[in-house]
């Protein structure tokens, strides 16, 4: 079995029309609150992909399970009742820190969505701090992402799977040959030179250095 776990806070945002503005602030000003699309952030593509599986290839609760907890919007529980996942997906309420970290070393893989961008001319530059707790538990982590400077960190930490939310296909895929081959995680190594650079220790020394020229 598969077991997939998210933990934090998932609140709903329908999807949006994509607009902008255009002018001299598209060049310079890169990150406002309308320059992402916040409803990306979201499980649903996780939902539609596991409800596919179990219509098209009979995979059920004993080959997959997502695990959420934390602030979850209620909506998503009914998005579950109506797919009718509720043997398959699970949400509680917040745990403890150490509860937390225990239930996700449980999982086989950490699931991470990502805002994308609402504009044609920037990329997300948003990096969650979820990303790095996720690193630090050592665990494959599938991304939904666009490429941002989110996606990057997780490609180059070598624990991340990368799929744009928006492409179906190809995350029942991946989670079809998982289910067939649960070996596949095995290939995921982490890449501890990469990863060092965003340690506290590191960030620390930076940031000593810095003071040190002042």
């Amino acid at each position: 079995m598969i077991k997939i776990g998210y933990a934090g806070i998932l609140q709903y945002y329908p999807k949006r029309s994509k607009h902008w503005t255009h002018g001299i602030t598209d060049l310079f000003w890169t990150y406002r609150p309308e320059s992402i699309d916040p409803s990306f952030r979201s499980p649903l593509p996780l939902f539609k992909a596991m409800a596919t599986l179990k219509k098209e290839k009979s995979i059920g609760a004993n080959d997959i399970q997502f695990h959420l907890w934390g602030g979850i919007d209620p909506h998503y529980q009914t998005c579950i009742e109506e797919m009718n996942l509720g043997d398959s997906i699970f949400i509680q309420g917040f745990q403890s820190n150490t509860d937390t970290i225990d239930k996700l070393k449980e999982m086989d893989l950490l699931f991470l969505p990502l805002e994308k961008s609402n504009s044609p001319l920037h990329r997300n530059l948003f990096i969650p701090s979820k990303l790095f707790e996720y690193i630090a538990i050592n665990k494959p982590i599938l991304g939904l992402c666009e490429d941002s400077e989110a996606k990057e960190i997780l490609e180059n930490s070598g624990l991340g799977k990368i799929i744009d939310p928006e492409n179906e296909n190809e995350l029942v895929n991946y989670l079809h040959q998982l289910i067939l081959n649960p070996n596949l995680l095995g290939q995921f190594k982490r890449n501890d030179e990469v990863i060092m650079q965003f340690s506290a220790e590191t960030a620390t020394q930076k940031l000593a250095n810095i003071f040190n020229q002042i």
